[in-house]
């Protein structure tokens, strides 16, 4: 019978675990742990409270939340990449790699970064004058009015270049005018107008407003004007631009906005502006082209005419006025060298005006011609190469500086590319004049065979010869020039606009239904949250079966929280709850003390605060209600709560006892007032040495003493984890209450308590909890329903009865 209600343990509705060691507060406890889902249930439910008025406030300010946050819509444009867009904008194929501009379509990715370039949107920005927002009060939000606004913000030339942040002004109109409220940062004025068009001074300058609409009396407006690297920063990051799919050239330009007009125009005119500028870059390869043909052409022309006039001379000088048959037939054999040396001739002076064009300096980030009519395809595939690398450069330089990695990059590229094409030229040029001299050699051959050929016929041949060469470089340039006019007239933009700026028909932002769920979800996890993390936070015994998981000491029962102000609860006649569990503490203690005579009964705790003292006075009057005699002695002479408790006198007491001879016992027992069969022991004065006194062999001698004339001494002593004076009186003590407190005693405290108890410091130890939320004091749970708050004494009655038949037992024994 020694551990009274150890070991109990209730399984249904849940799951058994292994209860491991908790060095940090009891490393001698082990027990086998039970996590009960519905006792976790329970303690949740029993703040209900809590989570109705949690749900209540989060729905609250979800409410509050829609109603001040602006319906938001999506608005989205398609376009899809020309398949030519990297070439010049001719239509036909053949032409574009005639004039050696064509190449491989640009990258979706490539395109992307471009639509989403600061430098696009700046534009974008400027051209629509969105730099400052005009909004209008409605319910409980600000609605933005675009395009047509009934005031608008009138401010210098560059004014928004010299912002360093966002500018706030907020517009109200009263009975007495117009009150506006600037705002610049930390900068905050108020201002007072009569007429909303005359001028104020500002910290940041002179500011207009021009009213464009009548705005009635109590109308509120707010305009916001931002600096435009940070507008420009906000637009960017609001607008998406993704493809449409891997398979596909389409590109979905899409955003977020609450007021879908402006965001329709705005995205209209992100792809308009891409176009045109995918256009002018189109158009300086065929700006380029055409300037050079146009400069070739000039050269050729003067060279031409100056070999139709050597032949013009020629034919007048020898008197040639046709050709023999002989000369026919010579030139009809040599027609095949002629070709050759005239296509070799034409190759040389290509790749000469190619080469003398590439080392002029001027034309350093220049686009190279190409392709036209140089047979060396390694040459025109890097004057490809160049090219297409110097189109990046351009595009590249317009979004970002010169310190740039990748621009340097690149015009190291270029560099490289162009050093390849000179060295590319010297060797054609080398092949091509050893080719020419084969041609030559056999060409002499052939005509040293033919004696009969006349010398001015001879002459002329060379001359002629000449003259076809730079006629066929003038009808080449002329057809390139008009090759190239035609890609001037039929470019057409990079991006063709599949769905102009549209916005969704439901809106995207916000989410009634998600906030409200989110918000019950949050109403109901926050009371969570909190009571979790109370426990968590908590260190101190909070109910019975927390004290009995880490103590291994016998648990005589639990008392429920006194909410009297009288601090004797027990009394004659009164079948209170909380009467009832010191009836059942009784019980138990009676089990313990086997038939013990005159029992000396000590009452302890770890700490003061814990109802030691009012656990003592309460027992006391538990048995005297069995009509034994009781005395109950206040040895805590240091903090002597017993008189106080039960409104005795201080001034005799157990000290005054022990410290002089001359007191005899009955000098300092007092009856308690509250029944005839309790007497008291007050502590007395506090002494100097406390210690000291209760190891007095007078304190031997007064319980020898009461023992004749008592049936139960019980010892309100001092808590013994603060003095040692409890571990003193153990020579005279059979039984120990030791006390602990519900949400009060540390849960360190259970070391201390197992400590005793296993080195048996005090005689058989046992434990109560006190403080504690149960109704009943049976420390089941079960809650039978005698009806304790009914004022009747017949329970009471009997319960008594069946207790003095329990002790007559326990004494005959």
């Amino acid at each position: 019978m020694e551990n009274i209600t150890q070991g109990t343990t209730i399984k249904n509705n849940e799951i058994v675990n292994v209860h491991t060691t908790n060095p940090g507060l009891n490393p001698n406890a082990t027990s086998n742990e039970t996590i009960n889902i519905r006792e976790i249930i329970l303690k949740y439910l029993s703040k209900w409270y809590w989570f109705v008025f949690s749900v209540i406030i989060c729905i609250a300010i979800a409410y509050f939340y829609l109603k001040i946050t602006n319906v938001q819509y999506q608005i989205q444009t398609t376009i899809l990449l020309r398949k030519d867009q990297a070439g010049s904008g001719l239509i036909d194929m053949s032409m574009l790699e005639g004039l050696g501009v064509s190449g491989s379509s640009k990258e979706v990715e490539d395109e992307i970064q471009v639509l989403t370039s600061k430098s696009l949107m700046t534009k974008v920005i400027q051209s629509l004058g969105v730099q400052t927002e005009y909004f209008t009060k409605s319910g409980w939000r600000y609605e933005e009015l675009y395009p047509v606004t009934p005031l608008k913000l009138v401010v210098p030339t560059m004014f928004n270049d010299t912002l360093k942040q966002q500018l706030q002004l907020f517009i109200k109109r009263t009975d007495k005018g117009y009150s506006i409220k600037f705002s610049y940062g930390t900068i905050k004025k108020n201002y007072t107008v009569i007429d909303l068009n005359q001028s104020i001074v500002t910290p940041v300058g002179l500011l207009k407003f021009q009213q464009i609409q009548s705005i009635k009396i109590g109308n509120s407006f707010k305009i916001f004007t931002y600096p435009l690297n940070q507008l420009t920063e906000s637009y960017c990051s609001a607008i998406k631009v993704a493809a449409a799919n891997k398979k596909s050239s389409a590109i979905n330009i899409s955003t977020v906005s609450s007021n879908s007009k402006k965001s329709e125009i705005v995205l209209n005119k992100l792809v308009e502006l891409y176009n045109q500028d995918a256009v002018l870059d189109k158009n300086m390869i065929a700006s380029n082209t055409a300037s050079f043909v146009d400069e070739r052409l000039k050269l050729i022309s003067i060279e031409l005419q100056d070999v139709e006039m050597n032949v013009e001379s020629y034919m007048k000088k020898n008197s040639l006025t046709d050709i023999s048959s002989e000369a026919k037939l010579f030139l009809e054999s040599a027609s095949e060298y002629e070709k050759k040396i005239a296509e070799l001739e034409t190759q040389l002076n290509l790749v000469g005006y190619i080469e003398s064009y590439v080392k002029d300096n001027k034309n350093q980030y220049n686009l190279i011609p190409a392709n036209l009519g140089i047979e060396d395809k390694a040459l025109i595939t890097l004057i490809q190469d160049y090219n297409q690398a110097l189109l990046e450069r351009m595009k590249l330089k317009r979004t970002t500086n010169d310190k740039n990695p990748v621009l340097t990059q690149l015009e190291q590229q270029l560099k490289e590319i162009r050093s390849n094409i000179n060295l590319s030229i010297l060797s054609i040029k080398d092949g091509l004049k050893i080719a020419k001299t084969d041609v030559l050699r056999k060409e002499n051959q052939f005509n040293s065979k033919i004696k009969e050929v006349p010398t001015q016929e001879r002459q002329f041949l060379e001359i002629k010869r000449q003259q076809e060469i730079k006629q066929k470089l003038y009808l080449f340039l002329l057809q390139k020039r008009e090759e190239n006019a035609l890609s001037l007239a039929s470019t057409v933009p990079s991006a063709k606009t599949v769905d102009s700026a549209y916005t969704s028909l439901e809106p995207v932002a916000p989410k009634r239904m998600m906030i409200f769920l989110l918000a019950l979800v949050f109403g109901a996890a926050i009371p969570i949250i909190i009571i979790y993390t109370k426990e968590l936070l908590n260190n101190k015994i909070t109910d019975k079966k927390d004290l009995l998981r880490y103590i291994k000491v016998p648990f005589l029962g639990s008392i429920a929280l006194n909410k009297e102000s009288d601090r004797i609860v027990v009394r004659e006649g009164k079948t209170t709850p909380i009467v009832e569990m010191f009836r059942l503490i009784r019980t138990n203690m009676n089990f313990m003390l086997s038939g013990t005579k005159s029992p000396v009964i000590l009452i302890t705790s770890s700490i003061s605060g814990e109802g030691k003292s009012f656990t003592a006075i309460n027992i006391a009057m538990s048995f005297a209600l069995l009509n034994k005699k009781v005395i109950l002695i206040g040895l805590d002479v240091r903090n002597p709560m017993l008189s106080e408790y039960m409104h005795i006198s201080k001034a005799d007491g157990i000290s005054l006892y022990l410290s002089d001879p001359s007191y005899k016992p009955e000098d300092i027992i007092i009856p308690s007032g509250f029944h005839p069969f309790l007497d008291v022991i007050p502590a007395g004065p506090i002494p100097p040495n406390p210690s000291e006194l209760l190891l007095s062999s007078r304190l031997d001698d007064l319980i020898t003493g009461l023992k004749e004339q008592y049936d139960y001494i019980i010892l309100d002593s001092a808590p013994v984890g603060i003095v040692s004076d409890t571990y003193l009186l153990n020579r005279v003590v059979d039984n120990c209450i030791y006390v602990t407190r519900q949400n009060y005693t540390p849960r360190e405290a259970t070391s201390l308590i197992n400590e005793i108890y296993k080195q048996k410091r005090i005689n058989k130890l046992a434990v109560i909890l006190n403080g504690t939320d149960e109704s009943l004091g049976y420390g089941y749970g079960y809650g039978y329903g005698y009806g304790y708050n009914s004022g009747k004494s017949q329970e009471k009655k009997g319960t008594d009865q069946v207790m003095m038949r329990i002790n007559k037992r326990f004494r005959n024994k």
